[in-house]
Formats: C-alpha cells, structure tokens, sequence
C-alpha cells in the first residue's frame, strides 16, 4: 500500500461534519497504513490545529491566484506518482464552485496518482456532461446513500460503491451540558435562508416541548463557521425558560456534539452531520431535508425525514415529534 495521501475539498473544522470525515478518513488510513503521510488540503487550517486533526501537514490556498489551478497549486505540488488523492468535501459537488475540486482530480491523474471520490452525495440534477466526465474519471467513488448511486450507475459510471458516510464510525467524547433528559435541537441558517418558515417552525416545537412534554432541550450548533453559523440561528429562536434550556457550547468538536446527540431522548436536525450523529447513536432522528444527502441517508437508516417543501406552517415539525418520543 502506498505510504502517502492526499486529502483535499476540506472547509475547515468549524464545519463539524467535515472534521468527522476527515478525522474518521484520518484515523482509518493510519491504521490500514502505519507509517504513512498525510496531507490535509484546507481552507482553513487554523481551524484544523485548534481540533487538533491529525494529519501530517496543513496546506492552504494560494488566495493571489486568479485559476484554480494556480489558487491551489500547493495542494496541486504534493501529488506525486502513487499517490492517493481522497476528495473529502461530501457534497461538494453539488455547488456551482466544484470545478475548483476537478482542478486537483485531474492534476493527479497526470500526475500518475490514485483518486477517490469519498463519503459523497451528489443532487442528481446538478450532474452534466462536465460533471460526468469528471466523476467517470475518478479511480472510485464511495456514494454514502442510494440517491447518488443511482443517478450515477444510471448515468454510466462503474467506478461507484454504496457504503456509509465515514463519520457513523466517530467515537464520541464525553462533555457536561449540565442537563439530561433532552430533545436535541439542531437548525441551520443555510435552511432559515432557503425558508424563513423554519425558525418559526422550530420555535413552536420548542415551545410544545416545554409546555407539553416533561423533556428539557439542547439547542446543538453543528457548523460554526462565520458566514454560515449554526450558533447565530439557534439563538434567534429566543427560547426563555433557561431552567430547560441549554444553548450548547459553539467550542466544542464533532466527537463532543456526537456525545452531546447521543444522550438525547430524539433529534430533530437541519444539519446532515448532526443527524448522521443520531443516526450511529441509536438516538430517534427527524433530518429536515433540503438535498439529496439528507433525503438519501435518512432512507438508508429507514428514519423519517420532512423536506423543506412540507414545512407549511409553523406547526408542520410537531407532529414527526410525537411519532419520535417515546
């Protein structure tokens, strides 16, 4: 087995899902691979020291560039013969930016190394001609839900295996929120952007929780990164009964969260890693769904999920509760 890999399509730590997979990648090639090293291609890698994520070096962007090729030519550099490139983004080519990571996947074809495709989902809408090209190129791709294996054995590509997203296999670390017999809370400003609906619609499933149930609430932040944080969003839901109310930390690390979910009673979580925690916990999980990852992995577990679209009032989420509890 080679004794190099590359990992790259990274955002940061604060993007927790993305620390689970890349932590979890980490942690598997170290073992199947003693010795070996590890690059960690980054956007931020402040973030990834102060997770402590275990790769060998940090490589940033070249933010003066004006091509892909030239803003990620560091990344680009450490490809060598034999090595084994992992894209480990997710659903990174579901955005309109995923030519940025077909840069890197073919700067290692001609290279003359190896490259993986790993723990992805792809919204089958979005794949054209382009895009086929690239993903039938790649040496594998590991489809975490059947949505994007479908489209993609559907659209010709043999290079694909179903097999879960790498971050069920995340060991929790154990935290003290200072409260127990809790409903997880998870709600994301991507979803409140897509429909405002949302937080009024979290909103009164807090408020039902309180006032029917004898259950307190964690209100648990997943993504924090500055443009996109969880963290902000919860807060807006300006719940005020603090006795059993616990606003979760924004410090804590995707192993920390994934302890925090486990001990929940459900979750209801706009936030795929968040679910995918609840998930691998055992714990009764409601995904609110916006893209084919959500839809796809709450199918795999046999879970409920509701999509934006069927959010229409500000009650819709009360009702998937009550069939969770116990």
């Amino acid at each position: 087995m080679t004794n190099h890999f590359l990992l790259y399509g990274h955002g940061g730590s604060y993007n927790h899902g993305a620390e689970a997979i890349t932590r979890c990648t980490i942690e598997l090639l170290r073992k199947l691979s003693p010795g070996c090293r590890i690059n960690l291609s980054t956007h931020f890698a402040a973030q990834d020291r102060e997770f402590s994520l275990p790769a060998d070096e940090f490589i940033e962007r070249d933010l003066s560039g004006k091509t892909n090729a030239e803003i990620y030519a560091p990344t680009i550099e450490r490809i060598k013969p034999g090595s084994v490139c992992f894209h480990v983004g997710g659903d990174n080519y579901c955005y309109k930016n995923w030519q940025r990571w077909s840069t890197i996947h073919y700067a290692a074809l001609e290279r003359g190394a190896y490259s993986i495709l790993w723990s992805c989902s792809i919204d089958p809408e979005v794949i054209d001609n382009e895009m086929l090209v690239a993903l039938k190129t790649h040496h594998l791709i590991t489809a975490r839900e059947s949505i994007t294996y479908n489209a993609l054995l559907e659209r010709g590509c043999t290079n694909i295996i179903k097999v879960s997203d790498i971050a069920f296999a995340l060991e929790p670390e154990k935290v003290d929120i200072g409260i127990n017999n809790y409903v997880a809370l998870n709600v994301s400003p991507l979803v409140v952007r897509k429909k405002p609906l949302v937080l009024d619609a979290f909103r009164a499933l807090a408020e039902y929780i309180l006032a029917e149930t004898s259950y307190n609430i964690a209100l648990v932040p997943h993504v924090v990164q500055p443009a996109d944080n969880d963290f902000d969003a919860l807060r807006e839901l300006s719940i005020g009964d603090v006795t059993r109310v616990t606003l979760v930390s924004d410090k804590l690390s995707a192993a920390q969260y994934k302890y925090v979910i486990s001990k929940a009673r459900a979750c209801i979580s706009a936030r795929t890693h968040a679910a995918i925690a609840a998930y691998s916990s055992g714990v009764p999980t409601l995904a609110v769904a916006y893209s084919a990852k959500a839809h796809g992995i709450a199918k795999e577990v046999g879970l409920p999920v509701i999509d934006l679209a069927e959010i229409t009032d500000a009650n819709s989420l009360i009702e998937h509760l009550r069939r969770l509890l116990p």
